[in-house]
């Protein structure tokens, strides 16, 4: 009896352990974030590419959407030109401020300098959109999927590195 225990006690810890290696780092996903309060839960990488080029302006219970992003250079920003926007940060600069010249919006995202003051500022805006190492995702913001993944997934879309 001893011995099944024993063996049992080792499997379980050897099947546990190789789990943990196989799980994918989230430190290398962008999370895209919104207010806990959102109605969202999912977006396709289409819908969020309209969402963040601000061509789509409310979210499906009707609050405005207020998209911020990283600091020009960040990982977050590229991610996002890389991902979504598919875009230099020139030609993204140019995109917002014909869009604002147009009038189509009112004025280019918001930029903040670090992940706390995107946490912060999703977690008091109600209509607030942004991107945030997943890693540094907590409670205070929530977490959408992306495609059907969530950071951390295996084929989850947005990669910082």
């Amino acid at each position: 009896m001893y011995m099944w225990k024993t063996l049992l006690c080792t499997a379980s810890l050897v099947f546990f352990s190789g789990t943990a290696l196989f799980a994918q780092d989230k430190s290398a996903d962008l999370a895209i974030v919104v207010n806990p309060a959102s109605a969202l839960e999912s977006v396709s990488s289409a819908e969020l590419a309209k969402i963040l080029k601000m061509d789509t302006k409310k979210s499906p219970d009707g609050v405005k959407y207020v998209v911020a992003l990283r600091s020009a250079g960040s990982p977050e920003e590229n991610a996002l030109l890389k991902g979504i926007y598919q875009m230099s940060e020139a030609e993204c600069q140019k995109y917002f401020l014909q869009a604002t010249f147009a009038g189509t919006i009112q004025a280019a995202p918001k930029q903040l300098a670090s992940g706390a003051a995107v946490r912060q500022f999703v977690a008091s805006e109600k209509g607030a959109i942004s991107g945030l190492c997943a890693s540094e995702a907590d409670a205070t913001v929530k977490v959408l999927k992306i495609d059907g993944k969530s950071p951390g997934d295996a084929g989850y879309p947005l990669k910082l590195k």
